[in-house]
């Protein structure tokens, strides 16, 4: 059994702070991308990264650079 040593839930406000770090610093950046690497990036679970994914992209964001 694999265990964190992060409290439960801190790994996914962990992603959305730095996927809003990166939008300011790099806006041209398809948001899918940025999310996709911060779910990699803190090791998220496939569902987490669909939570993520269902709401930042829900607004009607553009999933790719124009």
């Amino acid at each position: 059994m694999r265990e964190s040593l992060r409290p439960r839930g801190e790994a996914l406000r962990s992603a959305a702070r730095r996927i809003a770090v990166r939008r300011t610093e790099e806006p041209r950046t398809p948001l899918v991308e940025i999310i996709t690497e911060a779910a990699r990036h803190f090791d998220l679970s496939p569902s987490e990264e669909q939570m993520l994914l269902s709401d930042l992209l829900s607004g009607g964001e553009e999933t790719s650079a124009p």
